[in-house]
């Protein structure tokens, strides 16, 4: 079954360029060979570290969201484990509460948007904010 995974990794801040890219490719290879398919490739760049690493204080950042089976998450794993560049790295399945979270942030956002084109609440605009936080509700609860 196919699903939305998450692969995060930190690569030696004494890698070059060409290194770096080598590592991130190597990723949506074995992503791309075991039938996945890569969404979104997010390079973050050099930041620093929360706590040193190998004397490292700071190191190269990349985010892949990639949709692929489960059985090939450890195959992934073990190959990124066994690459000398990489200091650490993380794979999470994104699950349903990920998407609640993004539909709560479309809502507040739409919200906000609708506060700032409408300056002056009278009687009707709250009539029409409680409908809209009615409908806000309803769609909540429909997605859980």
């Amino acid at each position: 079954m196919q699903r939305l995974y998450e692969i995060g990794f930190i690569v030696n801040p004494d890698a070059t360029e060409e290194e770096v890219k080598k590592v991130n490719d190597l990723v949506v290879s074995l992503v791309e060979k075991n039938e996945g398919k890569v969404d979104k490739v997010d390079e973050w760049g050099r930041r620093p570290l929360a706590y040193p690493i190998e004397e490292h204080t700071e190191g190269i950042y990349t985010f892949v969201n990639a949709t692929m089976d489960g059985g090939n998450v450890a195959e992934l794993e073990k190959r990124i484990k066994l690459n000398e560049k990489v200091m650490r790295y993380i794979i999470m399945r994104l699950d349903d509460r990920l998407r609640k979270s993004n539909r709560l942030i479309k809502k507040w956002k739409r919200n906000d948007e609708r506060r700032s084109r409408e300056p002056n609440m009278d009687q009707d605009g709250d009539d029409q904010d409680r409908h809209s936080r009615r409908r806000d509700q309803q769609e909540d609860n429909d997605g859980e």
